[in-house]
């Protein structure tokens, strides 16, 4: 069989686009060869609107962008590869285009667009297809001001979660300011929130989508390549019909929305744009939704340094960025029982036994496991810098430091935990009883035994998970009864935002999530003799079973624990939960600690029942022997529990604890 000349333009188009046939006239398809497309952004949607449109046969472009391909575009950008890494998206697209259509125009604006170029970007164009990074508000309005004036459709289509939500502006239809109802001094996140309401009147996604992954303030959103790819093919269905004017155009305020992942295609006319007042409550309660997740105090992230890892001497300013990933280690109430000093690259950690006097601190051990804490954020951060460390477990003494690291510059691969450093906190939300999966379990039990002489056990059966709660609810008995603990606790917490900023220790009492109810009654019994009389009267009860429900509510429990009760094995033990808690940061569970119990055991094996008041002595008897029974894999007798804690899904949370500046 002879080969064709497909130097031919003809030959290609009438070969190449011969499946058409049937959808699409010959005459359609001459209209297509010579129409010409504008895309602004080859990201995620842009990309696949070139290779939809250039398959359709499309004939000429006009692309726009500016931006290179990274590691992040992977999941739903067509033109992201390990090949493509570092190199401009409108090279890489141009190039794909014509590998499928060698005749096709493509005409590069490599700089994207702007007041400057934008008459260019729309000469002779037929239909501009929107593709704008969802965040890039004032050019996308110039865009269709300008397309409309030119008398061009434009065709935005965006992903929303599994689904695919689209408009149609045409020139003689409404503008897009009178759509959105964009106005003069909205703030950013007004505009943000005013075009996604918008875009997607119906919004099929929000019954999934998990709102505390976005934050229009710092610009982050999820994007799945399903729904990117389902807008390409919805958009360019629109400009075939648009570009052929074949079949009804439904521009705005007409919309449609297809959620593949719920079976539901939605469509309808949005009479007065976002002025409708249904829209204008929707939008209140999509603010609502993403604001409650925004944390009221946060964490402080500190810059990180310049430092170039051939240097053999470390940089203060490093060791002073090590210091402050160490410090947002767990520690008990948030005390803080640390101090820090720095000499020859090494980075000693001394405990501070001043810091916590409280009955739960026996031996200082809670400190000592949070000292094995703050040492292994200070390891994980090192590797952003390609530091190796090396951890000395010292026989500590009042003289001499719990733990050093050595640090030494090379090329260490950085650990990702290093990212959930400054975002890991303590959760006492309600949770979802979401399982989670076998593999994840066995990812987060590997963090663990990274630590050598640190295990864990967890649980999520749901009826040990249940015995679990039982046996914390009889711990916090013991310790709404015992007045050394209420008075530390009340000591710990920060009753307003002025105190807690001043102090920058304990934590804020919203941090309690204890609600209105629960906020008014720590604040009445904050003397021991009201808290004295209402536990007579069964309180203490009461305050314990919203732990029983919080960890009835959870995904499950687990205990770490190590061999013995040896000071190096807890620092190895504080080195491992915070490994452990990271990882669940990564992948979005939260966690709290149940301490009191794993604390009262320790207490209770080094000297018995004599420092429990004669009331709770034979209930930590029991509890004791019901733990052993619960968590049958570890020698009680033996064994130093680390921590007891729940985990599973919740929301964010809004006040986060604060720390001290540490110096060194």
């Amino acid at each position: 069989m002879p080969e064709k000349d497909y130097e031919d333009p003809d030959n290609f188009y009438r070969d190449a686009f011969s499946r058409n046939t049937g959808l699409l006239s010959k005459d359609e398809q001459l209209m297509l060869r010579n129409a010409k497309v504008a895309i602004p952004g080859m990201g995620g949607v842009g990309g696949l609107h070139v290779m939809t449109l250039a398959r359709t046969g499309i004939g000429n472009f006009n692309l726009a962008d500016y931006d290179e391909f990274e590691i992040v575009n992977i999941n739903r950008q067509y033109g992201a590869n390990i090949n493509t890494f570092g190199r401009k998206k409108i090279d890489v697209m141009a190039e794909n285009a014509l590998s499928v259509n060698p005749f096709a125009k493509v005409t590069r604006f490599e700089n994207g667009i702007d007041e400057t170029n934008i008459d260019d970007f729309l000469d002779g164009v037929d239909v501009v297809i929107d593709a704008l990074d969802f965040f890039k508000f004032d050019i996308r309005r110039l865009l269709f001001k300008r397309a409309a004036e030119k008398g061009i459709y434009v065709v935005t289509a965006g992903p929303m979660g599994f689904s695919s939500a689209m408009l149609v502006f045409s020139p003689d239809g409404m503008g897009f300011d009178e759509y959105f109802n964009i106005v003069e001094n909205m703030s950013d996140e007004e505009r943000y929130l005013s075009f996604a309401i918008g875009l997607s009147p119906r919004p099929t996604h929000i019954k999934y989508m998990n709102m505390k992954n976005v934050d229009l303030e710092s610009k982050a959103g999820p994007s799945l390549n399903i729904a990117c790819q389902i807008c390409a093919g919805m958009a360019a269905a629109e400009a075939v019909k648009i570009i052929t004017k074949r079949g009804k155009v439904l521009s705005a305020p007409c919309f449609s929305q297809f959620d593949p992942y719920l079976n539901k295609y939605c469509r309808g006319r949005l009479f007065m744009g976002n002025k409708n007042p249904v829209q204008k409550l929707k939008k209140s309660i999509v603010k609502f939704m993403i604001e409650r997740n925004k944390p009221v105090i946060s964490s402080e992230i500190p810059e990180l340094p310049d430092f170039k890892t051939e240097n053999e001497i470390i940089d203060k300013s490093v060791i002073e960025y090590l210091v402050k990933a160490g410090v947002r280690a767990p520690s008990g109430d948030n005390c803080q029982p640390w101090k820090f000093a720095f000499s020859e690259n090494r980075l000693d950690i001394y405990l501070d036994k001043e810091k916590d006097d409280s009955f739960f601190n026996i031996n200082q051990m809670a400190s000592v496991i949070s000292c094995g804490a703050a040492a292994e954020n200070i390891c994980i951060a090192a590797s952003v810098f390609g530091l190796s460390t090396e951890v000395i477990y010292h026989d500590e003494t009042d003289n001499n430091p719990l733990v050093s690291i050595k640090l030494s510059p090379g090329q260490v691969k950085k650990d990702f935990l290093a990212d959930e450093i400054f975002q890991r906190n303590t959760n006492r939300k309600i949770y979802d009883k979401k399982p989670v999966s076998d593999l994840l379990a066995k990812e987060l039990k590997a963090q663990v035994h990274m630590i050598e002489g640190v295990d864990i056990e967890l649980v999520r059966d749901r009826k040990k998970i249940e015995e679990t709660a039982e046996l914390v609810y009889e711990a916090d008995i013991i310790r709404s009864e015992h007045r050394p603990l209420h008075k530390h606790l009340m000591k710990m917490i920060r009753f307003s935002d002025k105190e807690a900023f001043k102090k920058k220790d304990g934590f804020h009492i919203k941090n309690l999530e204890a609600g209105f109810a629960g906020e008014l009654f720590l604040r009445v019994t904050r003397p021991w003799f009201i808290m004295n009389a209402g536990n007579k009267a069964g309180l203490s009860k009461v305050v314990a079973h919203n732990s029983y429900k919080g960890i009835i509510g959870s995904s499950g429990v687990g205990l770490i624990y190590v061999k013995d009760r040896a000071i190096q094995n807890f620092v190895r033990g504080g080195q491992a939960l915070e490994r452990f808690w990271l990882k669940t940061s990564e992948y979005g569970l939260s966690m709290q600690p149940m301490t009191a119990i794993t604390l009262f055991m320790l207490r209770y094996k080094m000297n018995g029942v004599s420092d429990f008041i004669p009331e709770h002595r034979e209930r930590v008897k029991n509890l004791y022997n019901k733990m052993s029974g619960i968590f049958n894999e570890i020698n009680m007798e033996d064994a130093g529990q680390i921590m007891l804690f729940r985990f599973g899904y919740s929301n964010n949370i809004k006040y986060r604890t604060l720390r001290k500046n540490f110096e060194i």
